[in-house]
Formats: C-alpha cells, sequence, structure tokens
C-alpha cells in the first residue's frame, strides 16, 4: 500500500504568477508521487474577481518556506516529496506543461479529484514537480492551496 500526504501553501497574487505551493523529488531519494487532489481557496477578502490558477510542471525548486508534508497514517515513513509555500522566487516552469488552469471568482473554492489512474504525476527526476501559481491584473488577496498525494 503506498503511503499518502498533504501538504498546503499560500500567496499572495500579484499582477505576475506567483506560487503558492511547489511540490519537487527530494535528491535525497528520488520517487515518483502521484498527486490525487487538491483544494484552491481564497484565504483574504474576497471579492467578484476571476483568477487565473494553474498547476504546471516545474524543474528547479525556486525560493519558499519550507513546509513539512503530513501523514495520512501517523505510521508511515515521512515524505518523500519536497514542499514550499510562499514562494520569494519562482520555480523554473516548464514551458507549454499546464496540468491544469481554472479561471476561478475569488468567492469560490476548486476542488479536483483525479480520476483513477489520471494522477498528476511528479517523476522520480531531481527537484522536478508541480507548483501551483496564480495570477490577476489588479486583485491583492491570499490565496491557499493543499494538495494530496501518495508515493
Amino acid at each position: 500500500m503506498s503511503a499518502k500526504y498533504t501538504a498546503s501553501g499560500s500567496q499572495t497574487l500579484t499582477t505576475s504568477a506567483t506560487t503558492a505551493l511547489g511540490l519537487t523529488a527530494a535528491t535525497a531519494s528520488l520517487r515518483r508521487a502521484f498527486i490525487g487532489e487538491f483544494i484552491i481557496a481564497d484565504v483574504g477578502t474576497p471579492a467578484d474577481n476571476v483568477v487565473l490558477h494553474t498547476a504546471q510542471r516545474i524543474t528547479a525548486a525556486g525560493t519558499a518556506t519550507a513546509v513539512t508534508p503530513t501523514k495520512i497514517d501517523p505510521a508511515d515513513a515521512a515524505s518523500d516529496t519536497v514542499a514550499g509555500e510562499n514562494h520569494t522566487a519562482e520555480p523554473t516552469y516548464t514551458a507549454s506543461e499546464e496540468v491544469l488552469e481554472v479561471a476561478l471568482n475569488t468567492r469560490a473554492t476548486f476542488r479536483w479529484v483525479a480520476a483513477p489512474g489520471f494522477e498528476i504525476v511528479i517523476p522520480a527526476t531531481n527537484v522536478n514537480g508541480i507548483g501551483f501559481k496564480a495570477l490577476h491584473a489588479s486583485a491583492t488577496t491570499d490565496w491557499r492551496v493543499t494538495a494530496a498525494w501518495r508515493e
């Protein structure tokens, strides 16, 4: 049976894309991870703004505050996936590798759950992974992403 984990990250919207949560393969123990679910929500003052949220492949983690993934089963080992939030230097995004894009009103919450066999895969390649980023032309509210995966 696979071990399962969650991690969350926050960020403030700006006019250029900013990353709230990055998940990457760890240098020391390269294993694939399978993201089966994530939730996007506004945690600031909501308004009638539509924000473009993107889950996209990354090849470098950028600079972020470390997040310790939470084990769903406390008996499992620590996650081999590295999580970071509130990026001050953006990850290196792979061009044209958007896994999912959703335009979301900041008054709404969005939950994505993979159909069986359609999980988003983080490859067992050093610091490759998935970043969750968003942008808006003028809104500066805070937003949050929570992701769940198995290894």
